[in-house]
């Protein structure tokens, strides 16, 4: 079946350049480079299962998964939080008219 949206992910990256991602560990257990490109943050968020904040992080513009060609490098194993975000939805849109794409 094919997708309803109008909205073309496989060249935009706006979500993964405008909102801040965390990833669990779960998430790290399915993709390791979770636990060595991005950063530990389990003693800020005790209360939650954030444990590795994808972005934002110093000196990066976007995800550091998010490659040059807007494709995520990780996309089989991405985080949950990845998986769940919507093209279209009203996130979606928010990020595109951030970066007026």
């Amino acid at each position: 079946m094919p997708n309803a949206s109008p909205y073309d992910c496989t060249q935009c990256g706006a979500c993964c350049r405008c909102f801040p991602i965390f990833a669990t560990r779960k998430d790290a257990e399915r993709e390791p480079l979770v636990k060595t490109e991005t950063r530990h943050v389990e003693d800020q968020f005790q209360k939650t299962d954030r444990s590795y904040q994808l972005y934002p992080l110093p000196f990066l513009e976007a995800c550091p998964f998010l490659k040059e060609d807007k494709l995520c490098r990780i996309y089989e194993t991405r985080p949950d939080v990845c998986r769940r975000f919507e093209p279209g939805s009203a996130q979606c849109i928010e990020a595109r008219e951030r970066l007026k794409i």
